[in-house]
């Protein structure tokens, strides 16, 4: 055991060693690897970005009841009993409309001008906050808010959220798809990377071969160096993501905030980069493995 260790680790250090002795031809297939890894990735970061910001978006759904404008006090009253007994109500605050109107005013810069309007247009509302269920049980809810006395309008508008829920999930299929077909083209470039190293020391792995090396023997350096391949590229492609990120983030910042919330595309986490480092190595392992192993049933010393 300790023996076997002392090769691995020698391997493992001469293939380091040799990565950087070709550091112009090297960084050409760590740059092509690590952009296969950070298209994906950008992906999964806009989906996981967009995804937390519905989140906080659907997290309190919140309906607004208009009431008729020949409504009385006695009539919002028997409004608001209603609401507070119903079991799918969480919560309701009232907005009058002398409260709506000044509102409505003081944000557009119109203070004062309500004496000109010759009465006051809007109606008493309840900004309703459901409890939390299935968005076909918010409809629901929206239609049966709808009946209630001198109600005029339920509004809860969901299409967005159902637009929005459409788009992350063709989002998370493309990821998927997006995925698997970088991740054979990872294998495919590493693959051909180590043929050329393979036929670049045919004549030195026949001499192997001849004196009795075995097949684990010859096939361990080109593994190593696999192995530290798909470790740099993954970290450089970490760097590709982090870098979009942040340029991403205060666009998708912006178009939160008109939803009043807010939302950015966070870099990556601590389990996620070495999931990602994990991934890249094994890929790019698996490719070396098929390209010796290929080799080496062909390769017969004379």
């Amino acid at each position: 055991m300790k023996h076997s260790l002392i090769l691995n680790w020698q391997s493992a250090r001469r293939a380091l060693t040799g990565f950087f002795r070709q550091p112009f031809g090297n960084l050409l297939t760590l740059l092509l690897l690590a952009v296969a890894l950070s298209l994906p990735l950008g992906l999964y970061q806009t989906v996981k970005g967009l995804s937390a910001w519905a989140g906080q978006l659907t997290s309190v759904p919140q309906m607004t009841l208009f009431m008729e404008l020949s409504a009385d006090t006695a009539d919002v009253k028997a409004v608001e009993a209603a609401l507070k007994q119903h079991p799918g109500v969480a919560s309701i605050e009232f907005v009058g409309r002398d409260t709506a109107l000044k509102g409505l005013l003081a944000r557009n810069g119109l203070d004062g001008m309500q004496d000109g309007l010759g009465g006051n247009p809007l109606p008493d509302a309840f900004i309703v906050t459901p409890k939390d269920m299935p968005a076909t049980q918010l409809e629901h809810l929206q239609r049966e808010l709808s009946g209630l006395p001198l109600v005029e309008l339920a509004q809860f508008d969901a299409s967005w959220a159902h637009k929005l829920d459409a788009i992350l999930t063709l989002g998370r299929q493309l990821l998927l798809g997006l995925g698997i077909v970088l991740a054979v083209a990872l294998v495919l470039v590493t693959h051909n990377t180590i043929r050329l190293q393979v036929l670049a020391r045919r004549d030195e792995i026949e001499v192997a071969k001849l004196i009795g090396a075995t097949n684990g023997f010859i096939r361990r350096p080109f593994m190593y160096h696999a192995l530290w391949q798909g470790i740099f590229a993954a970290l450089i492609a970490w760097g590709l993501s982090a870098g979009f990120a942040s340029m991403a983030s205060p666009a998708l910042g912006q178009i939160a905030t008109l939803y009043g919330s807010q939302a950015r595309l966070a870099p990556l986490d601590a389990d996620e980069i070495a999931i990602l480092i994990a991934a890249s190595a094994l890929l790019t392992m698996l490719g070396a493995r098929l390209a010796v192993n290929h080799h080496l049933r062909q390769l017969t010393p004379h």
